[in-house]
């Protein structure tokens, strides 16, 4: 298994969220979408001369619809691409851009297609079921071709749930999370989805890493690889998740998107930040996520 350090900015939905809620602007600064992924990607090569990173390793999660320039430079700089199918945020999931998702993949031909799933209890069992096939119509069509699926699972948690740990999402992350992940990753590949990476969110023990690994690995599928995501979590979180993932078999990276780049985005559109300072930074957390799965980090916060 090769390692996989990914730079994802796929964001569509959370980041006109972020800052578009008030008719595309920002406290009162016009926001350009494209142009703020840009300098997530101009982040990149400043990380890879801080710390010397291999270009094999590295990959790049970008969108058509803000990054489509991006993706297009990506092959040429020497690196993985992966991009999105999904519809942004959606509970029941739903393919981007319907049933021509296809002529969309074969335009930008990434290395990756990535999808997000989204585990949720309380969604009624026919759009469950709806989400199943769909997710298993595109895995069936990845299937014979060069691209790789990477499935990013996240678990949202129910009422019920987090009931049984007293309302604490932290007990529900460490006490229910990782079964739950473990159960939806079998229930999909019992459904017939095969996913040749899994993205998952981040993990406090080596244990919990090692049986997310161990599903998404039985069978026969000694090839597939498990990468961590970050949920927006802070730096000190993200740190212990991959100082954790980096002791994992099975675990070979990271896709991480907000946590990386969001604060400097934030300090950019407010004018704390100029471009170059921004991109420092995104490089800095990318170079600080590598060092932290390779195990150099010294005392965790």
């Amino acid at each position: 298994m090769s390692t996989l350090y990914m730079l994802a900015f796929d964001h569509r939905a959370s980041l006109t969220k972020m800052f578009g809620e008030h008719g595309g602007t920002y406290q009162g600064r016009p926001v350009d979408y494209s142009a703020l992924k840009r300098v997530i990607w101009e982040s990149l090569p400043l990380a890879i001369e801080a710390r010397g990173l291999q270009r094999s390793t590295l990959g790049v999660l970008v969108d058509e619809e803000y990054g489509a320039d991006v993706a297009r430079e990506v092959a040429g700089a020497g690196l993985l691409l992966a991009m999105p199918a999904e519809r942004s945020l959606q509970r029941v999931f739903e393919l981007e851009y319907g049933d021509q998702f296809d002529v969309h993949i074969e335009a930008f031909d990434p290395d990756h297609v990535k999808v997000l799933a989204i585990a949720d209890e309380t969604l009624p069992a026919d759009l469950l079921a709806v989400s199943i096939s769909r997710l298993r119509q595109l895995s069936e069509w990845v299937s014979p071709r060069r691209q790789r699926l990477m499935l990013e699972l996240l678990v949202l948690p129910s009422a019920a749930q987090l009931d049984r740990v007293g309302g604490d999402r932290e007990r529900f992350d460490t006490e229910l999370r990782p079964q739950i992940m473990v159960d939806t990753v079998r229930a999909y590949q019992q459904a017939g989805i095969e996913a040749d990476i899994w993205k998952v969110e981040g993990l406090t023990t080596v244990d919990h890493y090692q049986a997310v690994a161990a599903q998404a690995r039985a069978d026969g599928r000694d090839d597939v690889e498990c990468i961590v995501l970050g949920r927006g979590a802070d730096d000190a979180q993200i740190l212990r998740w991959l100082h954790a993932a980096g002791q994992a078999d099975g675990f070979t990276g990271f896709a991480i998107g907000r946590s990386t780049w969001a604060p400097s985005l934030e300090g950019l559109m407010a004018g704390r930040l100029d471009p170059e300072q921004a991109r420092a930074e995104i490089a800095g957390r990318f170079v600080s996520y590598v060092d932290a799965f390779e195990g150099r980090t010294g005392d965790l916060p």
